[in-house]
């Protein structure tokens, strides 16, 4: 009863990871003004993890997964010590709950006792309401505001909103539910990747046309999120998807080749609606467009002020805005972002300890995955975690916000537990090689 509970607990929190609802319980200010940064918080979907976590006791890991567990310990440890040698305690402190958090759902996915193919159901059907607001929000340049829900009041009109200038004016990019549009692309281009999937194991027409409608309707929303990082990861991922099919001499389930042509459809005719916005934001035409590329460009130049204060351990979890305002205490507040490079941001926070750390993580993680690499799973699995790692190298929140901490730990994780699903392969094909019969590993 106790493990059923927990499960349901964990899909329902995956359900809810898109939505922001939150305790505030601090702020700390950036610069003299409030920020997201400074916004010390507990979000509702920590606690359903926390819970499901203490539901379900002593963990039973999956075989091999030990080493990236492991990872994840010389992470958070990394973190502790960073946190006591750092001048923003309160900050940290709140940064190292939520990487507490994410090594807690990194538990519970890489558990035998957890159904994985449900875990990416309720992920991919928890984006369904949060891109239909996508969609009002950028037909109607507003999106509503919304305390229980932990939704912002935004306007195209207003200043420091996420938008796309053209010469037909202001257009409000699609937030959904997540704090910035870049994040909700992230999270549609892991959804995508995982239809990918779990389109392998659709038995009946209702549930396919029903599948097909979801392909469209994400592909599409991904498009109006104009999040160039998510484009960018989500292409290079099927890319490399496609290379490995062709290199491997493997043909795609026939149930996923409607997909793939439905996708590419609901992309070409979105860019159709859309091409003056996309032309803006790929080609980098307009004020704010530059603005951008500036802004960027002056976080690379000061990196190494921020590393050089403590290269071992970093500044402090959470804590890069706020060095940033002892190297350069002139500047708009609006400017004190971390870095847009995950990597780069572990390394300024947590110093080279911590990055050390988090490639253990990923390269013993890698490791699992490369034992599947002639699988359909195998394939997608890495498709995943390129895009994931191109979204790393252009864009912060994979480490810096609790959203992008929790959908990391999931590309990590799903893709290590692929192979223990259940085959549901098709009447005259052979048993899928995804589905060994899975040892415990108590922990």
């Amino acid at each position: 009863m106790r493990d059923t509970w927990s499960h349901r607990l964990l899909l329902f929190a995956i359900f809810l990871l898109p939505w922001q609802t939150r305790w505030i319980f601090s702020v700390a200010l950036i610069g003299g003004e409030p920020s997201e940064y400074g916004q010390l918080s507990l979000y509702a979907t920590e606690a359903l993890i926390a819970l499901a976590l203490l539901l379900r006791g002593r963990p039973m890991l999956l075989p091999r997964v030990g080493f990236v567990i492991q990872g994840g310990y010389f992470l958070l440890g990394v973190a502790f010590i960073s946190l006591g040698l750092s001048s923003f305690f309160s900050v940290g402190l709140a940064q190292v709950l939520h990487l507490s958090f994410a090594f807690a759902l990194l538990n519970l996915l890489l558990d035998v006792r957890t159904n994985v193919r449900a875990v990416a159901v309720a992920f991919v059907s928890g984006l369904i309401l949060p891109s239909l607001l996508g969609w009002w929000q950028v037909i109607t340049g507003a999106s509503p505001s919304s305390t229980w829900l932990g939704l912002a009041g935004k306007q195209a009109a207003s200043a420091g909103v996420a938008v796309v200038e053209t010469a037909s004016g202001r257009m409000l990019r699609a937030y959904g539910t997540l704090p910035h549009p870049n994040i909700f692309g992230g999270f549609l281009a892991v959804g995508l990747l995982l239809m990918a999937w779990l389109v392998r194991f659709i038995r009946d027409r209702r549930a396919h046309v029903l599948s097909g409608v979801l392909v469209v309707f994400l592909s599409a929303t991904l498009i109006i999120t104009f999040s160039r990082s998510a484009w960018l990861g989500i292409a290079i991922g099927f890319l490399v998807l496609i290379g490995l099919i062709v290199r491997r001499r493997r043909l795609p389930p026939s149930r996923a080749l409607p997909m793939i042509a439905l996708g590419l459809l609901s992309v070409l005719a979105t860019l159709g609606v859309f091409y003056e916005q996309v032309f803006s934001r790929t080609l980098l035409v307009g004020r704010l467009e530059n603005l951008s590329v500036v802004e960027r460009s002056s976080q690379y130049a000061r990196f190494d002020d921020v590393f050089l204060m403590n290269p071992l351990v970093g500044v402090g979890p959470g804590a890069y805005p706020f060095a940033m305002t002892q190297i350069d205490q002139d500047a708009k507040a609006w400017a004190y972002q971390p870095i847009h490079n995950a990597f780069l941001l572990v390394l300024g926070e947590l110093g080279a300890l911590g990055l050390i750390a988090l490639l253990c993580v990923l390269w013993r993680a890698d490791q699992l995955n490369a034992k599947t690499a002639q699988t359909a799973g195998g394939m997608i699995g890495l498709a995943l975690g390129i895009a994931m790692i191109v979204i790393a190298l252009f864009d912060h929140y994979l480490f810096s916000l609790w959203p992008g901490m929790a959908l990391g730990v999931l590309a990590i994780a799903l893709p290590i537990t692929w192979p223990f699903s259940v085959s549901a392969s098709p009447k005259g094909e052979a048993p899928s090689q995804d589905a060994p019969v899975p040892h415990l590993d108590p922990s």
